[in-house]
């Protein structure tokens, strides 16, 4: 049986939040390696990417769905993202280990905004061909 191309983008968003939830979980149990560290704002750039691709295969797994609100369209899907980085920091900001950072949450958004966009611009590909 061959997928279509909604499935593989079914399939991709739930292959990378199983990647999501790792890396996560990694940075909670604090097993991430220490050599990471050594790159300047790796956590910042992690951060733009991670959450970014988040937003790109969610928005494409929902078919970039919107919520019309007044003249404005909203992707849910990174919307959703989004609400989900807001939580993250805040459970950061109560774990002692862990430093909850307005700039993490700017390069969040930043991604989220950046894949969205380009999920946006790809070639529709939800049709069978």
């Amino acid at each position: 049986m061959k997928m279509t191309g909604h499935q593989r983008w079914v399939f991709a968003f739930w292959v990378y939040l199983g990647i999501l939830l790792s890396t996560f979980i990694a940075a909670y149990l604090q097993i991430i390696p220490t050599e990471i560290s050594r790159f300047p704002y790796y956590d910042t750039i992690l951060h733009f990417f991670l959450l970014g691709l988040a937003a790109y295969f969610s928005h494409q797994a929902l078919k970039r769905r919107k919520w019309k609100i007044g003249k404005f369209y909203i992707p849910i899907a990174p919307v959703i993202v989004f609400f989900l980085c807001i939580i993250d920091e805040i459970i950061q900001y109560h774990v002692p280990y862990r430093n909850a950072d307005f700039l993490d949450l700017v390069a969040d958004v930043c991604g989220i905004i950046t894949f969205t966009l380009l999920a946006e611009i790809s070639p529709n590909s939800y049709r069978n061909k």
